[in-house]
């Protein structure tokens, strides 16, 4: 919000009071275009990009792996299963973040907001269509573990299975609904 208020873009005026519709770049750019600057549209874009990352970085140091999710990804691949991450995060930091436990080696694809067009990361199913594609997969052969709401909605609109797990913002009421 503050790198498009910045540019004098008027968010309240394109988003209104749902905060949930900033993930979306579409309606800035419509507006963009309706006053005569497109072609800011993929300069702004890298600004607000290079912030979200900016910021994630700063909290690598705090990522650990979740107990016994190494083993478990050491399992699945003895058992011939592909193992990958999808994640709202840049690449950027999910490399970093495995890294500092040598875990980035244990997986076969690795996708991020920044993969595609920023609209077309969770929750959208281009996400998951997206992540199949790396992994060599369709989307309804994946069982996506998610810890939000975005992540059920991404798995369940591009027909992979999901299993929702009580490590994020979603609590178990949310899952049983």
């Amino acid at each position: 919000m503050e790198v498009l208020e910045s540019h004098g873009i008027p968010c309240e005026e394109i988003y209104g009071d749902r905060s949930d519709a900033l993930r979306l770049r579409k309606p800035f750019r419509d507006w963009l275009q309706a006053n005569g600057r497109s072609d800011e549209y993929q300069a702004i874009c890298d600004e607000i990009d290079a912030r979200f990352t900016e910021i994630e970085t700063c909290y690598v140091d705090e990522a650990q792996p979740f107990p016994g999710s190494l083993e478990c990804i050491d399992i699945l691949h003895s058992k011939g299963l592909k193992v990958g991450i999808l994640t709202r995060g840049s690449r950027r930091y999910a490399e970093l973040a495995l890294s500092r436990f040598d875990a980035l080696y244990r997986f076969d694809a690795l996708v991020g907001r920044d993969y595609s067009e920023y609209d077309d990361a969770k929750p959208s199913p281009k996400a998951m269509e997206d992540f199949a594609s790396e992994l060599g997969v369709l989307p309804e052969e994946i069982l996506y573990l998610g810890d939000n709401v975005a992540d059920f909605h991404s798995a369940r609109d591009a027909g992979a299975m999901f299993i929702g797990v009580l490590s994020g913002t979603a609590d178990a009421q949310t899952w049983e609904s």
